[in-house]
């Protein structure tokens, strides 16, 4: 089947690559993800009642506790891919955070905008994957905590002329350099 100076490797299993003492090397991916600065990135759990959406948002954290409750974890950090920008800032959310995790971090991927219908009482409910999966607007929920070294870049934005109008006011690199 192949030429007789080809050697043909076979990659081993995942139990025969720990049976060798090794793990195979995930993909990493880029995701941000925007909070207040009160908000601790490397927090073991988040909850979902100290959100500020919980006083706008009728039964804010109750969904989210059930969906953590079909997803099987206790919290997780919401974030987006790095190449999709939001289109705005919100007000509390002045603090970006550019994360590079394992694939293997990631606890689900869910549809955005199917999310935000449900949480409005919109739609009975909302699609979401635990395998890699792209919607119209995606979110990723990362296990926490975040480690230090997941941290690429920390940016710090103000808010300019309108409600929407903010500049960047300053970016630290407490993890890996930017490439």
């Amino acid at each position: 089947m192949y030429p007789e100076r080809w050697h043909v490797f076979e990659f081993p299993s995942d139990d025969q690559l720990k049976a060798m003492g090794g793990e195979r090397e995930g993909m990493t991916i880029r995701l941000t993800t925007r909070h207040s600065e009160e908000f601790d990135i490397y927090t073991d759990a988040v909850d979902p009642c100290k959100s500020p959406y919980a006083t706008s948002v009728k039964d804010y954290a109750a969904k989210v506790v059930a969906f953590y409750k079909r997803l099987g974890v206790r919290s997780a950090i919401w974030t987006a891919p790095e190449a999709e920008r939001p289109k705005y800032l919100e007000r509390h959310k002045t603090v970006e955070y550019l994360l590079e995790v394992g694939e293997d971090r990631v606890v689900a991927y869910v549809d955005e905008l199917g999310w935000s219908d449900y949480l409005y009482g919109k739609q009975a409910d909302f699609e979401f994957s635990k395998t890699p999966k792209t919607f119209g607007m995606t979110t990723i929920l990362v296990a926490p905590p975040i480690k230090v070294e997941e941290v690429i870049a920390i940016r710090r934005y103000r808010r300019t002329n309108g409600p929407d109008s903010y500049e960047l006011v300053n970016e630290s690199r407490p993890g890996k350099p930017l490439p």
